[in-house]
């Protein structure tokens, strides 16, 4: 039957399968075997079984988590730069200049680690990663959309279809 298989198609694509609501869970197992068909003809099937999308929400959840880890970073980075320069130029070098001190560390005033240099290319990776993955997201998305509002119109069509031939009888 062209109405059951749209309607798995649908729960499938929408991912609820698990997720159906009562009325609508009952709905989809009524059509399936074929009972209360005239009673079912009655009703707005948009309001049973509404549009809708499952979202990426592990991958919004990291992208949202990673977005201010380039900030954070450097501010750390920052914080660990600022006593060993300030020690630098009380002791050293009154007129050195922070971003030359940040990046040669000279006498490995601070970890390596925290050098401009590094804290730079791992900002620049995390950025290079957060743009992936908003592409990644983004067409994901978009891919669900066009799929989902597909199997949609198809299933509301077969299921009027299906009504429409009970409802003449």
């Amino acid at each position: 039957m062209n109405a059951v298989r749209a309607i798995g198609r649908w729960m499938d694509v929408s991912k609820q399968t698990d997720t159906l609501s009562g009325s609508a869970a009952v709905f989809v197992e009524d059509i399936r075997n074929e009972r209360n068909i005239v009673v079912w003809s009655r009703v707005n099937v948009e309001q049973i079984l509404p549009y809708r999308l499952e979202t990426p929400r592990l991958l919004l959840v990291v992208r949202a988590g990673a977005l201010f880890l380039p900030i954070l970073l450097t501010w750390l980075a920052l914080s660990q730069v600022i006593e060993p320069f300030a020690e630098f130029i009380q002791n050293q070098q009154p007129s050195a200049n922070f971003l030359w001190f940040w990046q040669a560390n000279p006498g490995g005033s601070f970890s390596g680690l925290w050098e401009l240099g590094h804290v730079a290319l791992t900002d620049a990776a995390v950025l290079a990663f957060l743009t992936v993955l908003a592409m990644r997201i983004e067409w994901w998305q978009t891919s669900r959309a066009e799929r989902a509002e597909h199997a949609y119109s198809e299933m509301l069509s077969a299921v009027e279809m299906y009504f429409v031939s009970v409802r003449e009888k």
